[in-house]
């Protein structure tokens, strides 16, 4: 997180003051509420965005070209989000109950699994730093485009070609420690 003294934060802040307009401008001339997406949700979307890239280069500046491709891409993954939801809805026959499983965890098992945890974060802190961001997001359900936006990544497939490497080498490694047998 960026302190407002911090470097990245101030440029941030200009770049968020000379370009903040046009990026309203264009969520609204999207039409995301169409598609039931709430252009703010995008706008902020955008200012994370442009703050990992600041992040990542503090030295480049940004210019309106590279704002409007943020810009570009965002709502293009907010549009596919919004059709993946669209396409996948709830089942309509809901009788409001549910099954939840409210036994307590054995502390055996509590104990088991964080042990695992830690072995896998053993295991992730060994891997080439690299691979590591990639692997880590991948883990947490981002996509190879979100994961190379993320990580400063040139291309989904740069970062795809770094998560299956390093997930090759992850599972090696679980399976040295006895920690997790893995199909190939």
């Amino acid at each position: 997180m960026t302190a407002p003294n911090d470097p990245v934060h101030a440029r941030l802040e200009q770049l968020l003051v000379a370009y903040g307009a046009r990026v309203r401008a264009l969520l609204v001339g999207y039409g995301l509420d169409r598609h039931g997406i709430d252009p703010a949700d995008v706008e902020q979307e955008v200012r994370i965005r442009l703050w990992h890239a600041l992040e990542r280069d503090r030295s480049g500046a940004f210019h309106a070209s590279y704002v409007q491709r943020v810009v570009a891409s965002t709502v293009i993954d907010a549009l596919r989000r919004a059709q993946v939801r669209a396409a996948e809805p709830l089942p309509e026959e809901d009788d409001g109950s549910f099954e939840v499983d409210l036994a307590p965890v054995a502390p055996e098992r509590r104990a088991g699994d964080l042990q695992q945890m830690q072995g896998l974060q053993r295991c992730l802190a060994e891997i080439p730093e690299r691979r590591r961001l990639p692997i880590a997001l991948h883990l947490q359900g981002f996509s190879l485009q979100e994961i190379a936006d993320i990580a400063g990544i040139a291309s989904a497939e740069a970062a795809r070609k770094l998560v299956s490497r390093g997930l090759e080498g992850l599972k090696q490694r679980l399976r040295e420690l006895g920690l997790g047998d893995f199909e190939d």
